[in-house]
């Protein structure tokens, strides 16, 4: 039989957080009846668990309250924001035995987890996407993290050079708590690593060697998609709420299917690289066409 299985988030501090919490869940509603969650729980990690209150959301939702104190002290004296993160995973795997599927907020289910569940039940490992070998240097903060990891203040692998290493999107994680101590070797790599190389993506790394470490890494992307540079998908959320405002939470999840991210990035995409000569010197910012709720209401 398989193991239990949870779904976790951190959601507190901006209201556009919890915005696209809200449009997270309406995905997964998508997908399935509550009935058919028996076997799962939803654990959110947050400083408002009333916010969510409003939405009559019927999923086997449970909180953990988590108060400026604690969030202050999971940044640790690195004070750094994306280490809660990996506390949160050791807080929560502490008590419980299972597969558990951690998700940023900015995040919307796709397709049913079953394949999923039954590689993480197995001692699979999910991560949403891979993003490339550093010492490819894909990016501008690619270029400035293989040059940090050959020189002789950063950590080095006896295996292979880190360098080497696939950085994978850690917007999505997956894993069984067996690999609990994963979680532990990505925290001590985090503290380590960030007072001498302040990026955001330390975290994200120390995710990425622990996991490739232990075995062949998985996509999540198939079924999940984590839209990170998709800010713009916030006021679009905030719009439909509004708009929609006092529906049941079935109206909500079916007139959600109109919230459409994969075709925002795209247009995004497409946006940045068509842009002329004086649009790049201006920095000119892409936004969606405003939605009209109303008359996309009456094409469903």
């Amino acid at each position: 039989m398989q193991q239990p299985s949870y779904i976790v988030f951190q959601c507190y501090g901006y209201e556009a957080v919890f915005l696209e919490c809200a449009f997270s869940l309406m995905s997964l509603s998508g997908l399935y009846t509550p009935a058919e969650l028996s076997n799962t729980e939803i654990w959110i990690y947050t400083d408002k668990p009333e916010w969510f209150d409003k939405l009559n959301c019927p999923l086997p939702i449970y909180f953990r309250k988590m108060d400026a104190a604690l969030i202050k002290q999971w940044r640790g004296k690195i004070d750094f924001v994306h280490r809660v993160k990996i506390e949160l995973l050791l807080d929560f795997t502490q008590s419980r035995t299972g597969n558990v599927l951690y998700a940023d907020t900015d995040m919307v289910f796709l397709h049913p987890l079953g394949d999923v569940w039954s590689g993480i039940d197995k001692g699979e490992l999910y991560m949403h996407i891979q993003e490339g070998k550093i010492s490819e240097r894909g990016n501008p903060i690619f270029k400035k993290l293989d040059n940090y990891l050959r020189t002789g203040a950063a950590i080095q692998n006896k295996q292979s050079p880190l360098y080497d290493m696939d950085m994978w999107n850690a917007g999505v994680l997956g894993f069984n708590t067996q690999h609990r101590h994963l979680l532990t070797q990505a925290l001590a790599y985090t503290d380590s690593e960030y007072p001498r190389f302040p990026k955001h993506i330390v975290e994200q790394f120390a995710f990425s060697i622990q996991f490739q470490t232990t075995g062949n890494v998985k996509a999540a992307m198939p079924y999940m998609l984590h839209y990170w540079n998709m800010k713009e998908m916030r006021p679009v959320i905030s719009s439909f709420l509004e708009h929609f405002k006092g529906r049941s939470w079935n109206e909500l999840t079916r007139y959600s299917r109109l919230i459409q991210p994969y075709l925002l990035v795209t247009e995004k995409n497409m946006f940045i690289q068509n842009r002329s000569l004086s649009e790049k010197v201006l920095n000119k910012k892409w936004q969606p066409a405003p939605y009209n709720w109303l008359q996309l209401e009456k094409q469903m």
